[in-house]
């Protein structure tokens, strides 16, 4: 057996186990999302800071930091997991508040009012492509 059998197998099936781990952090994230959004509760938020990052290409990113006081709970103060490329106008936060859709099971999962991203669908769509990424390289290696 050569060196070119064993590497295009290996390389598939390396490829196929990368696409299908990638799919799995998806499917996650959707199911995340979709429950966030099915079971969320909205509320006013302090908007308490917006914080810049860079996105290590010489762009920024702005992420808003909110505090909120759910029905029967502790304050709490979060970051949205979300960002936009360019700094909130001056009308996008009046009078320092903001919505937040908020899990109460988890208060700390949250999404800000215009800053939100993918939502559910898309992202599932994602993970199915990566898991049939995953079974066509796969598939090629096996038959």
């Amino acid at each position: 057996m050569g060196a070119e059998q064993l590497v295009e197998p290996v390389f598939g099936v390396v490829v196929s186990l990368l696409l299908g781990m990638f799919g799995v952090g998806e499917a996650v994230d959707a199911c995340r999302k979709f429950r966030l959004r099915s079971r969320g509760r909205w509320i006013e938020a302090r908007l308490l800071r917006v914080r810049e990052d860079d996105d290590g290409e010489g762009g920024a990113r702005f992420y808003p930091v909110v505090s909120f006081t759910p029905p029967g709970g502790d304050e709490i103060v979060v970051e949205s997991p979300h960002y936009k490329t360019y700094p909130p106008g001056l009308g996008s936060f009046p009078k320092g508040k903001v919505d937040v859709l908020y899990d109460p099971l988890k208060p700390e999962r949250i999404e800000v009012r215009g800053f939100r991203g993918d939502g559910p669908c898309k992202t599932a769509i994602t993970a199915l492509l990566l898991f049939g990424g995953a079974a066509l390289f796969l598939g090629q290696m096996v038959f």
